[in-house]
């Protein structure tokens, strides 16, 4: 199967995948996740798209949109299979079927402060106390294990409602699988010890409940209570019958980030682990170039730079190594949370797996990334040398207007570095002109403002694209005079020719960039990469522009009249709306159905009304 050209430089970094279990998601040019799969070995299912392995239909569009793809490596397939129905419950890609409803996948729950603990399902883990167990993805496996620990330990399985408004045991308490505490009286401590042996099954610690167990038979059989012998029997026999080797992950309901780095002499990765609610749920990578510090102080300025913005900070985070000022990160991360958060360095169990599994993920970006930024260092490199600029550029930026019909003009800015999508430094520009379409002024305007704040804070580009011809680059360099900013800006446009093919004239477009607006520009190769890296971030810019463009005239188009009125807020004013369906329908209606219909006072009704039906806006107030 001969390749797309767009995907050739995807084959290197996807033969570069582990084969370990995992994640894989494929996202267009738009930076949008357009398909999320799972896979026993990500390096072998994701190359099966590229050799034409897999024959389903939506596989040809799927390959003609797609433009990267990531991956994130899980233990097992099992956790695969639960951060991938995650994932696509948060992206809604378009290319997967999302026929699974959107309940989250079941948990078992223990409350020990309850009079009589029992084990609930629930849908949600919350940080209530209570200890969870779980996710399960399968039902089937989790009605076997609670069958399992029912007719091992005698718990109460009712609801509160039918425990505490019960006569007489059911019919849990004659086939011996609960204890009976809703009529009878049972022992406190005993029915604790219970509790700790559920725990111990759903943990797959079992060990020291069959020994338990074993003793409890040994003593019954020795003082002739052959009935309790038998009953501690078949306890014994469920345990030893459980499937060898079965693990279930518990899971207290806290939120945890988990660090891992992975080095190599001055290059760095570092990989940031999610897990939400006792599973992963997502993994954020990042990258450190001409590192010359010790993994020590690359980690306490990862963590608190990581935390020092609007990221969501968890219950705990763990880390791979101590670290000399954790004291200070921890206060000012405390700072921020505004509650106690707990650091640990973990050395065995759950936590230690977290770990070992961020550290997976880190080496595994590291190895892609690093081959992706030296194909980016050739691509720059060369698009420096064809456009005669002052340096190599490594951040690049990206300005485009829109408009319509000149009312609600806008500017946007996209920032890449290294070839990558820095959207921690894109900016919207709202543009002071609005009586006129002039791209010309508003493309100055919005560089006059990015040079004076990137002057201002020392955050300039190295290179500066301009979305439009030689008028639009003209403006933009006498906005960089004005400010007296030393960085490379040019224009990028495509130029539509025509030329005979079988005799018959066809049109074609070739990306030229102007580096001068007075001199002829430079044509790029249709298909080289550098052309590519040019094109992906001129179409991110108009993406980006375009949708901050359509928020800002939904907002005007939707503006009523009831939002100038004291009193009216966003609920009164949506029932008002769903009731009459427009404002012209309200100001024929009748204040007393008016107050029925927005669930409010007859004068505030009334003053509608009169607001509505008058020209005078000092009514509103």
């Amino acid at each position: 199967m001969e390749l797309l050209p767009h995907l050739i430089p995807l084959k290197k970094k996807i033969d570069a995948f582990p084969k370990h279990p995992g994640v894989y998601l494929m996202r267009d040019a738009t930076g949008e996740v357009i398909y999320v799969g799972k896979a026993k070995s990500l390096r072998d299912r994701v190359r099966s798209y590229l050799t034409g392995h897999d024959d389903r239909i939506q596989i040809e569009y799927l390959l003609q949109r797609m433009r990267d793809v990531e991956n994130i490596v899980t233990e097992s397939e099992h956790q695969a299979f639960i951060l991938e129905r995650d994932l696509i419950t948060k992206y809604k890609p378009r290319y997967n079927v999302r026929l699974k409803d959107d309940k989250a996948y079941l948990s078992i729950r223990i409350d020990e402060n309850a009079e009589w603990p029992r084990l609930e399902l629930v849908r949600k883990v919350e940080n209530d106390g209570a200890q969870y167990f779980g996710p399960f993805s399968f039902s089937y496996e989790l009605r076997t294990l609670l069958d399992i620990v029912k007719r091992v330990v005698p718990l109460r399985s009712c609801t509160n409602t039918v425990f505490y408004n019960r006569q007489r045991p059911c019919l849990e308490y004659q086939i011996k699988r609960c204890a009976g505490p809703c009529t009878l009286p049972v022992d406190r401590a005993q029915y604790a010890g219970w509790i700790k042996q559920a725990k111990a099954i759903l943990t797959g610690k079992t060990d020291a409940l069959v020994k338990d167990l074993e003793a409890h038979m040994q003593r019954a059989s020795e003082e002739l209570r052959f009935e309790d012998a038998a009953l501690y029997r078949d306890r014994l026999s469920v345990l030893q019958n459980l499937r060898s080797g079965q693990r279930i992950i518990s899971s207290s309901g806290e939120d945890r980030d988990c660090f891992a780095l992975y080095r190599e002499e001055s290059l760095v990765a570092l990989s940031v682990l999610k897990s939400r609610a006792g599973r992963v749920s997502d993994n954020q990578n990042f990258v450190f170039t001409d590192v010359g510090v010790s993994d020590e102080e690359v980690l306490e300025g990862a963590v608190s730079q990581y935390y020092d913005g609007k990221r969501e900070i968890p219950d705990e985070v763990l880390l791979p190594i101590e670290l000399q000022n954790l004291s200070l990160i921890k206060q000012a991360v405390e700072e921020r949370a505004g509650r106690a958060v707990e650091f640990v360095v973990p050395e065995r169990g759950v936590k230690r797996r977290l770990l070992n599994l961020a550290a997976l993920n880190a080496k595994q970006h590291f190895l892609a990334r690093f081959d992706a930024e030296a194909r980016f260092t050739e691509n720059s490199k060369a698009l420096a040398k064809l456009l005669g600029l002052r340096q190599m550029p490594r951040r690049i930026e990206c300005v485009d207007i829109s408009n319509f019909q000149g009312s609600d003009i806008v500017g946007a800015l996209v920032s890449f570095f290294d070839g990558t999508p820095d959207k921690e430094r894109y900016r919207k520009y709202k543009i002071s002109r609005q009586d006129k379409p002039d791209d010309f002024a508003s493309i100055e305007e919005v560089v006059r403002r990015r040079l004076q704040r990137g002057l201002e804070e020392n955050t300039l580009p190295d290179l500066l694209i301009i979305d439009g011809g030689p008028g639009q680059l003209r403006r933009a360099l006498l906005a960089r005079e004005e400010t007296g900013a030393n960085i490379d800006i040019v224009a990028l446009a495509k130029e539509r020719t025509k030329s005979d093919v079988t005799s018959k004239q066809v049109e074609r477009s070739q990306e030229r960039i102007y580096t001068d607006p007075d001199a002829e520009p430079v044509a790029f190769e249709p298909d080289s990469e550098v052309t590519h890296l040019i094109q992906r971030i001129r179409d991110e810019a108009h993406r980006f522009v375009i949708t901050f463009h359509r928020t800002t005239r939904s907002k005007r188009v939707f503006k009523s009249a009831l939002d100038t009125i004291a009193g009216v807020g966003p609920e009164r004013r949506s029932r008002l709306l769903r009731t009459y369906g427009s404002v012209e329908a309200m100001r024929r209606a009748d204040p007393h159905e008016l107050a029925k219909a927005g669930r409010m006072p007859l004068p505030l009704a009334e003053k509608i009304l009169r607001v509505l039906n008058s020209a005078d806006p000092k009514e509103a107030r």
